[in-house]
């Protein structure tokens, strides 16, 4: 399984050292203030946060410096994930201290504590993005994490109170998977193709050397090409040699290669199979980057002997090399979008991002392989879990939903310990994949034919075909529309994934059984009623 983004500094806590604070009013600002971040693509992130001094907290304001200076140092967390925890954490942390400062508490040293993170964790939850919408639970969590690994490091520092400080969970159910990936759906056939036909332009030109743009302009319109191709993480893509056979492998299918990646958190090689056709490019992605070999010689030696020596995506910029940063990428795709007004199909502005043509990667790989959770997993070098996370569940992906999770040909005596559902059982209701793990158990009896925690054995039969007759009783009730969107596809599951798995004989008795004389909880009147108010 793929671990969570490490924000830790990692190793054993250093020894308590206690920053000297500045007390002289002539000494420089920015020595207590400036932080820079060498990053691996040869460009340093510097951060100035004097702005933030004169409030009255300037003891934190120097404390969190000088600790992620001391972070710089140690080299943990990495450049690139300690860059984040800078502009997408301790800024929101400041901005916080400057609100709490006007309103007469400034958050110094001394009097941060539980409530104060309690009350931080709350502003968070308040926060509003550009548009005027409020940020999402998993935003407002990532952040406070980011926020987390800095406050922590000072508290084993002992310049804060360590235990009791930080909340359990200050933000339960941000993760959820229901809750992940709203903002960001998978492109349609439509939004696709609109994209698709200026890139595939672009990238020929690019390829024949007659494309007009910056250097960068023309690596970040392949590397696109490439990630609407394959779906690849952008971090580890851009990282990758320019010896090419380290990062192809040869296929026994003619023509065909797999492209080799190294994810750091991960700490494993991904293998992705790319196919030799595609209508992204009329290029196969092996040869896309044997063309950018060429396009990047002259940079490449300006690298030797600096951090982007021997890298593929490297581009020259006033005399000096650049390595393609997802900040470049970004900028890339915004003049992508202005250049040929792309957007939506709902109106709104189409942007291409790593994230996107990702999510839409694995979404028609789910759809092809008619709900194929694993295979879809595979595509994208994930485990089941991870690439659920990506997959926007419509009511046409529901209609070619597989079941996820076991179907035992067991009794109950033999089957173990499980917990109960309404219609069969659970490996776990506390902590099982869409558990709410905040102590409760999960009650969302419908996922569960998509969760690998359901667990379905012969004992089961007669209490899920009464909850499958009590989901084709409700057609008069919702209508036969509402009815397929929401109730339709678990039947299918049943009659296609579950009942196969078991002998004919005892299928069809308790089939029987249950629509003559339902099980009690599935002719409960108000257990009816319950369901023709799922909505």
């Amino acid at each position: 399984m793929a671990k969570k983004k490490d924000f830790g500094v990692g190793g054993p806590p250093p020894k308590p050292v206690i920053p000297i604070f500045p007390t002289s009013r002539t000494l420089e600002r920015a020595a207590v203030s400036a932080l820079v971040i060498p990053l691996p693509h040869g460009v340093d992130a510097e951060f100035d946060w004097w702005e933030y001094l004169g409030h009255g907290f300037d003891d934190t304001v120097s404390a969190i410096t000088l600790e992620m200076r001391a972070m710089v140092a140690r080299g943990r967390p990495k450049p690139l994930a300690l860059k984040t925890i800078a502009n997408g954490g301790v800024i929101h942390w400041f901005r916080f201290c400057v609100e709490r400062a006007s309103a007469g508490t400034p958050p110094t040293l001394d009097s941060i504590n539980a409530e104060t993170i309690e009350v931080f964790a709350g502003w968070l939850a308040t926060r509003l993005k550009p548009d005027g919408e409020l940020w999402s639970l998993n935003t407002a969590r990532t952040v406070y994490q980011k926020v987390k690994t800095v406050l922590e490091a000072l508290a084993d520092r002992k310049l804060l109170p360590r235990d009791g400080l930080f909340p359990k969970n200050p933000f339960p159910g941000a993760t959820d998977i229901n809750r992940r990936r709203n903002h960001i759906l998978p492109l349609s056939d439509g939004e696709r193709e609109r994209i698709l036909r200026p890139l595939a332009m672009q990238v020929a030109q690019v390829y024949d050397g007659t494309h007009p743009g910056t250097p960068s302009t023309q690596l970040g319109l392949c590397v696109f090409a490439i990630f609407l191709k394959t779906g690849v993480n952008p971090t580890p893509f851009l990282e990758i040699p320019r010896d090419l056979q380290k990062c192809f492998m040869s296929h026994p299918r003619v023509n065909t290669r797999i492209l080799v990646t190294f994810k750091r958190r991960a700490n494993k090689r991904t293998k992705t199979p790319l196919e030799p056709e595609s209508r992204v490019v009329s290029l196969d992605v092996y040869k896309l980057c044997e063309r950018v070999l060429g396009l990047t010689e002259g940079a490449a030696k300006l690298a030797v002997g600096t951090k982007l020596e021997g890298l593929l995506w490297v581009y020259e910029l006033d005399g000096a090399p650049r390595g393609m940063t997802t900040e470049t990428l970004s900028a890339v795709a915004n003049a992508f979008t202005s250049r040929h007004a792309l957007v939506r199909d709902d109106g709104t502005r189409l942007k291409m991002s790593s994230q996107l043509f990702r999510n839409t990667k694995l979404n028609r790989v789910w759809r092809a392989s008619k709900g194929d959770l694993l295979a879809t997993a595979r595509s994208g070098s994930n485990t089941p879990t991870a690439a659920q996370r990506y997959l926007a569940v419509t009511p046409d992906m529901l209609d070619e939903h597989r079941m996820a999770g076991e179907v035992l040909v067991d009794t109950l005596s033999a089957a173990g310990p499980r917990d109960n559902t309404p219609h069969s059982g659970c490996k776990d209701a506390f902590n099982g994949e869409f558990a709410p793990k905040d102590g409760s158990p999960c009650v969302d009896f419908l996922s569960c034919f998509r969760c690998k925690s359901q667990v379905i054995i012969q004992d089961d039969l007669y209490k899920l075909f009464s909850f499958y007759w009590a989901l084709f009783s409700q057609r008069s009730h919702i209508g036969q529309d509402n009815w397929r969107k929401l109730f339709g596809w678990v039947t299918r599951v049943i009659d296609r994934d579950i009942a196969p798995k078991f002998d004919a004989t005892v299928v069809e008795r308790e089939r029987a059984r249950a629509r003559s004389e339902p099980h009690p909880m599935w002719r409960s009147p108000s257990v009816l009623a319950a369901l023709r108010s799922i909505q």
